[in-house]
């Protein structure tokens, strides 16, 4: 049976309900019993499989108030499925595991075992389990908003649905597929899937699926600035009672927003009032994030531009907050799914290396009957067969020599692309929200440019800068590693005058440099001259610098140094800031794991520049050093060979 939507509201906490009718589609047979029942059962029943399907049931009864104790349950399910090779059994706790995890908001594992859930489903044919799997998938990529893989995702599910039996789950799906569409702005195509989802939730009289529907189709009138049609299906959507709470606040934002642009103001007022404590009370920053914005435009309109300035300022550092959280999620997520497609294909070589073998074992076996049988009877036959077994060996020998060249190059393949997924996904997600921002602010500056006073026109300034400088770094550092990763770069040796290159790098720190009043100081000779490549001494020290400066509160110091060995060059950025743990360290330069903490200032971080730093050291030969005390300073080393010991980098 298919897990209920209101089921799910008590599992989400209404977090990832938001924008569409969000469906996790979990596997579960039988009728539901009682726990006592359930568990006396488990006391009789001696059939293995039979208790796979009592544990899985007992882990999804105590799943919604007692989750340690639903996951107790899983894990032995999954144990005994593997011990019996259960297959079913296996791919049954894995999609109940992963909706543990959506309990526990562990976003990242859920998909962990959703997608371990998928390939036992695939090997016994069960289409509607694939469906089901693939649904969870689509929804958790569009909480993540990574929208083309959502949008993938459904779309495979419906493959697998079967659409008369399965009438319900097919029309949730065309609601998340509209949702998806109106996130990625084809708006055509999320009009099109909005109403076929009303139709069809029409025909089942489910009032839920109708008001979520009807939102659809009202927030993508809206996009496509069709205002009068928005407000007509957002009323629909709120006549309805069933309506979940978070859909109502959100169609009545996007009714003020409306009224806004049409000039009714006093509609646009009403349709906000009250929703702020609303929004604030479940708890939801999508929700808030939008009702800001709504909020922003009415007071604008209103000519109430301080009340105005206030509520845009609650939207970007809501929407900061949302960007960071997302950032650590997205790049936790990229982890797993590389982890998972690298087990995938282990498995498929171990597969295909036994299968191998265990041809050649045949093969063997036939040839030597073969053999034995012509010598005994035809002994003058020996020598042709002789030759003919030889000439087969060979043959094998060499099918399994270009058998490994093709898995040589499949794993090439395969690490390339998972290469270019993490850059597209990095990009595609940490550029996406600073820019967002930036033409937010400059479109908020341009408008009302003549009403702000010189402290709040500062202020706003301010942040742009912060923000631009952040967007420039990530593109900088992000396209260098990138070049590396995929090797498509090649190091340029130079002679660089260590002085000027260090006067060129502080300029594009000046402002802040100077608005917290920080003393820099070389222990550099002034003629040093070193030998390497100039763009990564500059993405590399620039970050040391950037995050030196980030940390440094007014008036401290920052402090540049230079080491020379047989060898190795060793170039240092000290400052007297906040200093790092021995715990954080280890994050960055031993996990490799994303770690933003907000600066002196509340400067912004994006958690992969020190990740990133220390790959592209590794690709010249040297590494990321790291030496701090909390409360007294840092330092931060970059080590790299000197080009006539280390030969080419």
């Amino acid at each position: 049976m298919n897990f209920n939507c209101n089921a799910y509201h008590r599992i989400a906490k209404g977090k990832i309900f938001l924008f569409f009718t969000l469906v996790l589609c979990l596997s579960v047979s039988g009728q539901q019993r009682p726990i006592d029942s359930l568990l006396q059962k488990l006391s009789q029943t001696k059939s293995d499989s039979s208790r796979v399907h009592i544990l899985e049931r007992l882990g999804y009864e105590y799943l919604y108030y007692k989750p340690d104790s639903a996951l107790f349950y899983i894990d032995e399910a999954l144990e005994l499925s593997k011990k019996n090779e259960y297959e079913l059994g296996l791919a049954k706790a894995h999609n109940r595991k992963g909706t543990y995890y959506i309990v526990k908001s562990q976003y990242s594992q859920a998909i962990e075992e959703f997608q371990k859930a998928l390939p036992f489903y695939k090997k016994i044919g069960d289409s509607t389990g694939i469906s089901e799997s693939l649904g969870n998938l689509g929804i958790l990529d569009f909480y993540l908003r990574d929208y083309d893989e959502a949008l993938e995702n459904f779309q495979q599910a419906i493959t697998y649905l079967d659409t008369v039996g399965q009438f319900e789950t097919y029309t949730k799906y065309l609601a998340n597929l509209s949702g998806v569409h109106r996130e990625k702005k084809q708006l055509d195509s999320a009009l099109y899937y909005a109403r076929r989802s009303l139709d069809y939730s029409q025909k089942l009289d489910d009032k839920r699926l109708s008001s979520v529907s009807y939102f659809n189709l009202g927030t993508a009138y809206y996009f496509l600035e069709d205002y009068d049609k928005a407000i007509a299906n957002l009323n629909k959507a709120l006549e309805l009672d069933r309506i979940p709470v978070q859909f109502s606040i959100l169609a009545k934002s996007y009714k003020s927003l409306s009224y806004t642009v049409l000039g009714n103001k006093e509609l646009a007022a009403a349709a906000l009032e009250g929703l702020e404590q609303q929004a604030l009370a479940i708890n939801d920053q999508y929700v808030t994030l939008r009702l800001y914005e709504a909020k922003q435009k009415y007071l604008e309109s209103e000519g109430r531009i301080a009340e105005a300035f206030e509520y845009a300022q609650k939207y970007i550092k809501l929407n900061d907050e949302i960007h960071n959280r997302e950032q650590i999620t997205i790049f936790q997520n990229i982890k797993v799914k590389y982890a998972t497609e690298e087990r995938i294909l282990e498995n498929r070589l171990l597969h295909q290396e036994a299968n191998l073998q265990s041809l050649q074992l045949q093969n063997q076996r036939y040839a030597i009957w073969a053999v034995a049988i012509l010598v005994f009877l035809f002994l003058i036959m020996f020598l042709i067969i002789y030759h003919m077994y030889s000439y087969k060996s060979e043959a094998n020998k060499m099918l399994k020599e270009k058998q490994e060249i093709l898995n040589r190059n499949n794993r090439s393949l395969e690490l390339i692309n998972t290469q270019k997924d993490n850059l597209f996904s990095i990009v595609a997600h940490d550029v996406r929200s600073p820019i967002a921002s930036i033409l937010s602010s400059t479109q908020f500056l341009n408008k009302h440019f003549n009403e702000f006073s010189v402290d709040e026109f500062k202020q706003l300034l301010g942040q742009l800068e912060d923000q631009a400088e952040t967007l420039n770094n990530l593109i900088l550092g992000v396209l260098v590693w990138a070049k590396s990763q995929m090797n498509g770069f090649n190091f340029h040796i130079q002679e660089i005058k260590l002085n000027t290159f260090l006067t060129d790098t502080l300029k594009t720190e000046e402002s802040a440099i100077k608005r917290k009043n920080l003393q820099i100081v070389r222990e550099i000779e002034e003629d040093q001259i070193i030998k390497t490549d100039y763009q990564v001494l500059q993405v590399i020290v620039r970050n040391f610098l950037s995050n030196a400066i980030k940390f440094t509160p007014a008036g401290g110091k920052i402090s540049f140094g230079l080491k020379e060995e047989k060898s190795f060059y060793h170039i240092s950025v000290t400052d007297t800031g906040r200093g790092m743990t021995s715990e954080e360290i280890k994050k960055v330069l031993v996990d490799q794991k994303r770690f933003s903490v907000k600066g002196t200032e509340d400067e912004p971080g994006n958690g992969i520049g020190l990740i990133l730093c220390q790959e592209i050291a590794a690709q010249t030969g040297g590494r990321i050093e790291i030496e701090s005390t909390p409360g007294v300073g840092s330092t931060f080393v970059f080590v790299f060979p000197k080009p006539e010991q280390a030969g080419k980098i």
